[in-house]
């Protein structure tokens, strides 16, 4: 399960920082540290929580026989609904072990909720369906001093770590995730209606997983790699200060995506592909890579500038 460095904001009290664990629903949570990313275990820790849990809600059970075999293989029909948000993802457990990972697309209070992908196993009544979430809670004083900032200036390292330790049918786990504390979070504003005006054919062309939410989980995906697109050219995408660029780039990624899945299989297809992969790359070069267009900011105040590329010459 993809797990992403968070991006925290500076004086913005209840905000929590979450681990999904990839083994199952915890049994119990041990305890949470948090350190500074260049601070040992044996150093000093931050006293950045004032609580830690784990995440109570969704904890339901099947009650109608899901999955493979059902007229709709996507449809997981439940006890209860509670707790559960699109684009959330679960665990579903059976009987004899049998688990599928579920993102949820659909939901339909009180019944039942659609998966992204069809189900590859039958899962019978009383089979659960569950979060594997821990979570802890900012302290309201922490995040509110401003000496925490962590992003200071245009480079990706994460500037926090946090210790995670859990038992899990009766084993012990040792986990570590990364967080920032940010003036900014990082994103975009695309939505499927700006994708449709960029590209006219996208709500036909979409792959039938990705049609439920009219692509935007797609959309996502697209950022995820611009941001590890920045992160290659030594720039974090939360310092980054012009979201108009941002969210250009993300369209055409967008569109290398989706034209890649469904063409590359072709010889003409593949030449579609490729173009839209050298149409994105140019807007990559000419806005950052190669010169420079977007400003990010240089310090922990939130202001910006323009950042000169590293010249070819340069050592």
């Amino acid at each position: 399960m993809s797990t992403q460095t968070a991006e925290i904001l500076y004086n913005v009290t209840g905000q929590t920082l979450v681990y999904s664990a990839p083994e199952g629903r915890p049994d119990v949570l041990t305890s949470v540290t948090i350190y500074p990313s260049t601070t040992g275990d044996d150093g000093t820790a931050e006293s950045a929580f004032s609580s830690s849990t784990i995440v109570s809600t969704p904890d339901t059970t099947v009650d109608a026989v899901s999955g493979l075999g059902q007229d709709n293989p996507r449809k997981i029909s439940l006890a209860a609904t509670t707790g559960i948000e699109t684009g959330g993802v679960y665990l579903l457990t059976g009987a004899s072990g049998e688990k599928e990972w579920v993102e949820v697309v659909e939901i339909v209070s009180g019944d039942s909720v659609i998966a992204r992908a069809p189900l590859h196993h039958a899962f019978a009544v009383s089979s659960t369906f569950e979060t594997t979430q821990l979570s802890g809670t900012f302290d309201s004083t922490w995040i509110q001093d401003s000496s925490n900032i962590s992003a200071t200036d245009i480079h990706p390292e994460p500037g926090y770590r946090a210790r995670w330790v859990y038992t899990y049918n009766s084993e012990t786990f040792v986990k570590d995730t990364y967080f920032d504390v940010v003036r900014y979070q990082g994103g975009h504003n695309i939505t499927p209606a700006d994708m449709e005006r960029f590209m006219p054919s996208w709500r036909n062309i979409l792959p039938t997983s990705f049609r439920d939410d009219n692509g935007r989980g797609l959309i996502a995906e697209a950022y995820t790699q611009v941001k590890m697109d920045l992160y290659g050219l030594d720039r974090a995408d939360e310092m980054a200060r012009d979201r108009e660029t941002m969210d250009e780039l993300v369209k055409n990624k967008c569109r290398e995506l989706i034209l890649f899945q469904r063409f590359f299989e072709t010889a003409s297809g593949g030449e579609v592909a490729d173009e839209a992969r050298t149409q994105y790359q140019y807007r990559l070069d000419s806005l950052i890579a190669k010169t420079s267009r977007m400003p990010f900011s240089t310090g922990s105040g939130g202001g910006s500038a323009i950042i000169e590329p590293p010249s070819i010459w340069s050592r």
